[in-house]
């Protein structure tokens, strides 16, 4: 598996999952992460050097479980975004062992047929925009992306394949599939903006119901993207979850 390492060795490991298509969705968190972190950023099906490969959530899942258990790195805290988000709260309740605390950003795990069908539809009908090298260049600058960062979306995009890309909709994660969750005893935060869809909200009100382990938080500003857009104001707040002792 491919990745990206930022800080210390020394330091506990973080596994940050980013979300569909986009490598470097913590791009404004790696700095202050990786003073106290040794930070670890596997490229995930459809970005970075995977972004030809297929996706399907279990064989993701299980793979990124042998991978974190081959870094002999001890108990990692672990966060994600989106899709990564989704196949975070998949890891920690399949293989909870692995973890020591996790964080979970705009999850869509409360997904039904009808939504999946229309997003899915949506991402035939968009495929072709993010091999648009215009439109990705104007899509990092608002996220804020590095000079570097951007040449790597630039470079990976269009490699995408519109069967990866739709299966991010098609293929779901949901809650009510992942029996071990409830049990899950391990520090959890769940988090989603404001303005998200009822959906996410559902879910991330849901991953608290249903185990009172995992704290829940509307983020009062921003939409889907704001771990780009917001960071300002959230990194404080991950920071005060990842460290607590």
């Amino acid at each position: 598996m491919f990745f990206d390492t930022y800080g210390d060795a020394a330091n506990p490991a973080l596994i940050l999952l980013h979300g569909a298509a986009a490598l470097d969705t913590f791009s404004h968190q790696y700095e202050p992460l990786s003073r106290w972190f040794h930070v670890f950023v596997p490229h995930l099906p459809g970005a970075g050097e995977a972004a030809n490969e297929p996706y399907d959530p279990q064989a993701t899942s299980d793979a990124l479980a042998a991978w974190i258990a081959g870094l002999g790195a001890g108990k990692a805290l672990l966060m994600g975004h989106s899709v990564g988000a989704e196949l975070a709260v998949k890891l920690v309740s399949e293989h909870e062992s692995l973890f020591s605390r996790a964080v979970f950003l705009s999850p869509w795990l409360k997904s039904t047929p009808k939504s999946a069908q229309r997003y899915a539809k949506l991402a035939r009908m968009t495929c072709g925009a993010i091999k648009n090298v215009s439109l990705l260049r104007m899509q990092a600058k608002y996220w804020g992306l590095s000079e570097k960062e951007t040449d790597r979306l630039v470079a990976y995009s269009p490699n995408i394949t519109q069967e990866t890309y739709v299966a991010f909709y098609e293929k779901r994660i949901r809650l009510d599939d992942l029996a071990g969750y409830p049990s899950v005893s391990i520090p959890m935060l769940a988090m989603c903006a404001r303005a998200e869809t009822k959906e996410t909200k559902a879910s991330v009100r849901e991953l608290g119901e249903k185990n009172t382990n995992c704290l829940t938080v509307i983020f009062p500003q921003g939409s889907h993207d704001f771990v780009l857009r917001n960071a300002q104001l959230l990194n404080p707040m991950l920071l005060d979850f990842l460290t607590a002792r």
